[in-house]
């Protein structure tokens, strides 16, 4: 029987749309896929759930609906659950109490990825709500990698591209200043970036003078290695 990857999106809808795009591309890249039966079967499920980026006022009504979504999502015909969204992951612990499906963490697959590659010390490029909560901070400190943060004022320029990203009205200078907040990071000591935000590489520059660690790409090879081994196997 052949079971889907399904993924909680919609957080922002832009981002979800790049998240499919990666998993495509990753699938004739590495994985071989030729003929439309050689592509996973992928569920996006694009929620639009009130934004809770910088704020918690929002928590509680999203948690109610990603809890929805997630459980009906219950059956056997699902073989993962995801969620193309760094911040969302605050709810990561309460979602998977309603659900017997595995669900796959971005945080933890961009913490492995980090730590296979021997970097000391991180650079975190996030939402002001990602950052606060310590997500990236935690799993990294687990597997003995420092974090490096951005100042208050960055994090707010941080959260204004993120939010012209998600209202389709991305600046050019975007890019420039995504690129000197992580020059401030580097100089703090940071030896590799990573964009803990689904609308962060968007803006990315595309060539960077360190390390730079995609959450979406990451998450995306992360699904497809689950789906390809247990269809291989089935």
């Amino acid at each position: 029987m052949n079971k889907a990857i399904v993924i909680l999106g919609g957080m922002g809808p832009e981002a979800s749309v790049l998240m499919y795009k990666t998993l495509t591309e990753l699938s004739f890249g590495l994985f071989g896929a030729k003929n439309n039966d050689d592509f996973p079967e992928i569920l996006l499920n694009s929620i639009p759930v009130p934004d809770f980026i910088a704020k918690d006022t929002n928590k509680k009504i999203a948690l109610k609906m990603l809890k929805e979504r997630t459980a009906g999502f219950n059956s056997s015909q699902t073989l993962c659950l995801s969620i193309a969204c760094n911040t969302a992951h605050i709810l990561l612990d309460e979602l998977r109490k309603v659900t017997n499906i595995p669900f796959v963490s971005m945080i933890e697959e961009v913490g492995k990825k980090i730590e296979i590659s021997e970097h000391k010390s991180a650079g975190i490029i996030a939402t002001p709500s990602t950052l606060r909560y310590g997500l990236y901070q935690e799993e990294l400190e687990k597997r003995n990698i420092r974090s490096i943060v951005p100042n208050d004022r960055d994090t707010q320029t941080i959260e204004k591209i993120i939010r012209n990203i998600i209202k389709g009205k991305m600046l050019h200078s975007d890019t420039n200043m995504l690129r000197k907040i992580a020059d401030r990071l580097k100089k703090k000591g940071a030896d590799c970036i990573v964009l803990g935000c689904t609308e962060t590489p968007i803006a990315f520059p595309k060539l960077y003078s360190l390390p730079v660690y995609n959450s979406i790409e990451i998450l995306s090879l992360a699904l497809l290695r689950k789906y390809y081994k247990y269809h291989k196997m089935s």
